[in-house]
């Protein structure tokens, strides 16, 4: 995965990469005039633009959903009114549509929360957000028709911090900012339901963090953690030094330092590219 597809992917709203796709490109999820737009980049070539939904939160992130049932698409996010909404798209008539679940879960959020959405390590799906008190919470998928709250959890995070859950060593892992920290993350117990508050040392940042992703090294096993922060994006690997890997636009546009212009490679999966593969996941209305 190149450095610009990087900072792409951390400017905008979401991101994923879609199964099928021959690997071309990435799929990016901006906020433009309160609709939530789709864009599929190719390189440095857009290829297209869709919108998926209206009366959208501008500061919302959002996430997507792949495999949850064959040739499901949906797109998770928070609404001028600070509800949770899902969307689907619809094959037959090629148009996204408002799914039952955002009134099924009834999550109402705080003002500057964003979110998270995933499939667990048993094949759930998982929103994490904050609160309307700030705290960490989530909803996630338990049987036929059925919904699990859980939270709020142990931590403090900084308000409207990035999430990222992830699934590592199966099991489900939720990423934020912990104030005064850096970042901090939490590891569920599948069994017990409890959640284990852990810190990745050395990603502080005096600065406000607009977005992160973590990836766990295959060999060393550490995290490699991507930060954007004031216009900048910097590399951890591990409790290694902070590397800068260069200047990022509002738009994605990634100005590179010498090491990334000097070939530097990302250990990223890339885009979120969520798919629910050997398991059997039924989404209830």
């Amino acid at each position: 995965m190149s450095v610009q597809d990087l900072a792409r992917s951390l400017v905008a709203a979401g991101s994923v990469r879609l199964p099928g796709d021959g690997g071309e490109g990435i799929y990016l999820l901006h906020v433009r005039d309160g609709n939530l737009i789709e864009k599929h980049w190719v390189g440095e070539t857009l290829q297209n633009e869709n919108i998926i939904a209206s009366d959208v939160r501008e500061d919302t992130s959002a996430s997507y959903l792949l495999g949850v049932q064959q040739d499901l698409r949906l797109v998770v996010f928070i609404d001028q009114d600070n509800v949770v909404q899902c969307y689907g798209y619809n094959e037959d008539i090629e148009e996204w549509e408002e799914t039952p679940l955002g009134s099924k879960w009834n999550i109402t959020t705080s003002s500057d929360s964003k979110l998270s959405a995933n499939i667990g390590p048993e094949g759930e799906v998982v929103v994490s957000y904050q609160d309307e008190d700030g705290r960490l919470a989530g909803i996630m998928s338990a049987g036929e028709k059925s919904w699990s709250s859980f939270g709020p959890l142990e931590g403090n995070p900084i308000s409207g911090t990035p999430q990222r859950l992830e699934v590592i060593d199966e099991k489900l892992h939720l990423f934020y900012v912990e104030k005064d920290a850096g970042i901090g993350y939490l590891v569920r117990d599948s069994k017990t339901g409890d959640w284990q508050a852990n810190l990745l040392k050395n990603t502080k940042f005096d600065t406000t963090v607009a977005n992160f992703t973590v990836a766990r090294g295959s060999v060393t096993g550490s995290f490699q953690t991507y930060f954007l922060t004031d216009g900048s994006l910097w590399s951890i690997d591990g409790e290694n030094e902070k590397t800068n890997l260069g200047k990022v636009d509002g738009n994605g546009k990634l100005i590179p330092s010498d090491k990334a212009q000097a070939g530097w490679r990302v250990r990223w999966w890339g885009a979120r590219k969520v798919v629910a593969t050997g398991r059997k996941v039924t989404i209830w209305y």
